[in-house]
């Protein structure tokens, strides 16, 4: 239970923290209407490929997903999308479970698991996932990845085209028991690096630091998202920043722009193959203590024209959809059916959503600020000093360590 101190220091963090202009006022008249499960009522564009699993990522080729098969860690999973066949990837070595596995171009994954200290248990049970170190999983999948002796906190992100990675540097753990401390002076940055093959070795090179949390605010948490295709653009969430917003930092200037300029809760997640568009977990009922999540599409060209693509927490019990990833031929997402539990981003399994079908369009214009590397919106500095860590603490406390709708 958190105390009345924290609840107070939160609303003044939200009443002093500028945020950036409304695109929409918070409102969602139909949550948390309905029994059932969104299951009961899937619209025709909308199809079961597995009732399990969590975070898919598509192959290079598009006939395949890779997903968790528990979370916070678990093992990693391929599914045929056309056959429905599963195998699994990682039962031929010794592991401690995988938070996140990525597809590189090649083939190989890109793996995000701990390789020391506790595993999850009754007590603890999101033990293991703020402690991930990196590694490469190599086709056919048959020996033990090759660590790349870097740590990985939350997402990561692999580029279509390139050998170039994006991971998150962070030492903030919402499991610890100094948690104010550690979120009010912990470090939040975001990091590139490019892999290099050499015989039978993955080596990771020019690894540099991008952006870390004070680009944005003293009190924003950064996660990367994804790669934009025909830019330099990495796509990050900053947390505790106007509710979270989906925003991008330029590669090759520094640039930051701020694509979701609204009050509400935002993640960003899967990027369009064209570059046009991301797709975002949204809540737009309760900026202050984020709920379930459903998925939105987010032009990115600085128009913040928010097209909802589901309607699943209309269900009770605290049903969401969450974690999207778009297709190589941007005709379709693969994302995940997810219940509030006691584990932050429980999934019940993952769900095929038809673009086309929707009647949505699959390729839209590519936006100018593609031309430009991002339409370089503002980004608003929040209040520092002495009071700033509680600030700090309050904001991320209910935004990221909440025992429902989460899905970061």
């Amino acid at each position: 239970m958190l105390s009345l101190s924290i609840v107070l220091a939160t609303i003044a963090a939200l009443l002093f923290v500028p945020a950036p202009a409304i695109g929409q006022a918070p409102g969602d008249p139909e949550r948390g209407t309905l029994d059932g499960s969104p299951l009961d009522d899937l619209p025709a564009h909308i199809s079961v490929l597995t009732d399990f699993g969590s975070r898919p990522d598509w192959s290079p080729d598009g006939e395949r997903l890779v997903f968790i098969d528990g979370v916070p860690l678990g093992d990693v999973l391929e599914l045929n999308v056309a056959t429905g066949e599963t195998r699994k990837l990682t039962d031929g070595f010794e592991h401690m479970g995988f938070a996140r596995a990525h597809y590189l171009p090649t083939g190989d994954l890109l793996l995000c698991g701990p390789t020391s200290g506790p595993r999850p248990s009754d007590t603890r049970p999101e033990a293991g996932r703020f402690t991930g170190v990196m590694s490469v999983l190599r086709v056919p999948f048959d020996n033990a990845p090759q660590p790349l002796g870097m740590p990985c906190w939350e997402g990561i992100a692999t580029s279509d085209v390139s050998s170039r990675i994006a991971w998150n540097r962070s030492d903030i753990d919402y499991t610890d028991s100094d948690l104010l401390n550690r979120v009010g002076f912990g470090i939040s940055e975001i990091w590139t690096g490019e892999l290099r093959y050499e015989d039978e070795r993955v080596l990771l090179e020019n690894v540099e630091l991008v952006i870390d949390r004070t680009a944005v605010s003293t009190i924003a948490v950064l996660e990367v998202q994804d790669f934009r295709p025909g830019t330099d653009e990495l796509i990050f969430t900053a947390y505790a920043y106007a509710g979270g917003e989906a925003m991008s930092v330029d590669h090759s200037t520094g640039l930051v722009t701020n694509y979701s300029q609204s009050p509400v809760y935002e993640e960003a997640e899967g990027v369009a193959p064209s570059g046009a568009w991301v797709l975002v977990e949204r809540e737009i009922d309760n900026a202050l203590y984020p709920g379930p999540l459903d998925i939105w599409l987010l032009p990115l060209d600085g128009s913040q024209a928010w097209d909802r693509l589901t309607h699943f927490n209309r269900y009770r019990d605290g049903w969401y959809a969450s974690n999207p990833a778009v297709n190589p031929s941007g005709t379709h997402f693969a994302f995940q059916l997810s219940i509030d539990g006691d584990v932050e981003g429980e999934g019940r399994g993952i769900l095929l959503f038809d673009i086309a079908a929707s009647g949505r369009p699959t390729a839209p214009p590519i936006p100018a600020s593609m031309a430009t590397g991002g339409s370089g919106c503002s980004v608003r500095e929040s209040p520092s000093g002495g009071t700033a860590w509680l600030l700090v603490a309050a904001l991320l406390i209910l935004r990221l360590w909440r025992p429902t709708g989460s899905a970061a």
